[in-house]
């Protein structure tokens, strides 16, 4: 392998390391996203009383929802993204 390369492939591995990291970081973005969401749904719903905090309560639970599948969307990839990387690296090693 040229050594030219085996830098391209270091510097690659980084680029998708940093990349995996900053998935991470929207994770849990989302998690506290959908906290929240969770808290303002179970206030609007359960606590007040009338229309308006019906619909605020449908809201958080569409947001809940659209945080939860984006985890596992972002889950996905990044099990699918380590799994790259560790290809590489086991490429750059031999």
């Amino acid at each position: 392998m040229a050594t030219q390369t085996k830098k391209q492939q270091l510097k690659e591995i980084e680029y998708q390391t940093r990349m995996l990291n900053n998935l991470k970081k929207w994770i849990r973005n989302l998690i506290i996203l959908s906290s929240c969401g969770m808290g303002i749904a179970y206030w609007a719903i359960k606590i007040q009383e009338g229309l308006m905090f019906n619909i605020i309560g449908g809201v958080s639970i569409v947001l809940v929802t659209a945080c939860v599948i984006g985890c596992v969307v972002i889950g996905l990839a990044l099990k699918r993204g380590q799994e790259n990387v560790n290809k590489i690296v086991q490429i750059v090693q031999s």
